[in-house]
């Protein structure tokens, strides 16, 4: 029984012991306050952020972001509201107010920044004009309609492989397109609420502005906002437009042409039997000829429309005159370009009637770029002859049909 007591009054006296020792640590009089400012992908904010330590209103201490997207600072023990401040305009930012609270038990806080959208002009998509806003790389503040598909619009800079997604994840993304074209279903595959879009270099402007504008759609969720998210997550998907164009370059020495006064141009008959016209190339002129080699000079119409396609002159100054080459097992070969050769010619060519003589290398660029781009083959959208209501022109001899864009002077 005594060594019970005794037990009991040790137990009793290791207790005070402690309740003393705990009593006498004392709270410290200063603590290190540390708050990180990031984008909802977790990237630093590392310039332009000032972070703004308040107390009942007052503001106690302010401290610059460091290359961490980091604030800390030693303060009085005690109970601190975050509010962020920036060097540009506040407008610019988004951030959730609401609970960005410091205490003795609570040191640290992320803060989440986004950056506010700016309204961009209307966009038509489905019919209906629709106010759609700027984003930019980071993380962009989405205020939602509900019950509708809210628009962004995204301007790459750099070329690279782009991620989309959202921080909502009862809401929908999707890639809609181009604001001149609004699709109305996703052209990417969405995957876990995102999806990537490889951006080529060819699609970024010379000067660094971009030309190439991404169309990003927002189906509300279960919230009226959420962050919209993008990254470039590395280096574009090698593609075609990335391969090195091979130059055609003129096969003979170019001179001026001057069609003879008084010439009168005739045009070949499409639906004719494969030997109906027999051209024959005069090695000495270089030109090719009717029945025989100082047979009816052929002429190719260069700055003049033919009856069935725009000239190669307007094609060029809207576009260019190219082919890809792919082999038997559709495997990409080399890509050419015939733009340059053309300018060669059609600076050359007659001044009032806009042709010039055809030749080999002016016969090798119409038949390449027609079977490239489908204008001989019916079966083909771009088969060119057809008449007035749209529908196939019968007899059409596929064999002399390049000749669409060819005269020859009449004998």
């Amino acid at each position: 029984m005594k060594k019970t007591r005794i037990f009991i009054l040790a137990v009793m006296v290791i207790c005070v012991a402690l309740v003393l020792a705990a009593c006498s640590e004392k709270t410290p009089a200063e603590m290190t306050y540390k708050v990180t400012v990031t984008d909802a992908l977790g990237n630093p904010y590392t310039s332009g952020v000032v972070v703004k330590f308040m107390q009942n209103g007052e503001q106690k201490a302010m401290q610059v972001v460091n290359d961490n997207g980091v604030a800390e600072k030693a303060l009085p023990t005690g109970d601190y509201n975050v509010e962020l401040t920036f060097t540009d305009s506040a407008d610019a930012y988004y951030y959730d107010t609401s609970d960005v609270m410091l205490t003795p038990e609570k040191t640290e806080a992320t803060v989440t920044l986004a950056n506010n959208p700016v309204e961009s002009v209307g966009l038509f998509a489905a019919g209906e004009e629709i106010t759609a806003y700027h984003a930019s790389i980071g993380s962009t503040y989405a205020q939602l309609v509900e019950g509708k598909r809210n628009y962004f619009l995204f301007t790459p800079t750099q070329a690279g492989t782009y991620r989309f997604s959202v921080t909502d994840n009862t809401a929908v993304i999707g890639y809609y397109g181009a604001p001149h074209f609004v699709q109305s279903m996703s052209a990417a595959e969405v995957v876990n609420n995102a999806f990537t879009i490889s951006v080529s270099a060819s699609m970024i402007g010379t000067n660094g502005t971009g030309t190439t504008v991404i169309v990003v759609g927002i189906d509300t969720g279960d919230n009226n906002h959420c962050l919209l998210n993008i990254e470039r997550i590395g280096d574009p998907e090698h593609t075609l437009s990335d391969e090195p164009w091979t130059i055609y370059k003129a096969t003979v020495d170019l001179k001026p042409y001057k069609l003879p006064a008084g010439a009168a141009l005739s045009e070949f008959d499409l639906t004719a039997s494969s030997d109906a016209y027999k051209l024959v190339l005069n090695k000495e002129d270089g030109f090719y000829h009717l029945g025989s080699a100082d047979g009816a000079l052929v002429l190719v119409r260069l700055g003049e429309d033919s009856k069935y396609l725009a000239s190669f002159k307007t094609i060029l100054e809207n576009s260019g005159v190219v082919k890809y080459f792919f082999d038997e097992n559709e495997e990409f070969v080399k890509k050419e370009s015939y733009s340059e050769c053309l300018l060669e010619y059609i600076g050359c060519m007659d001044e009032e009637k806009s042709v010039y003589p055809l030749t080999e290398d002016l016969k090798y660029i119409i038949q390449q770029r027609g079977d490239y781009s489908g204008w001989f083959d019916s079966e083909q959208s771009l088969y060119l002859f057809k008449d007035v209501n749209g529908e196939p022109i019968a007899g059409i001899n596929p064999e002399i049909s390049w000749l669409f864009m060819c005269c020859y002077i009449a004998k």
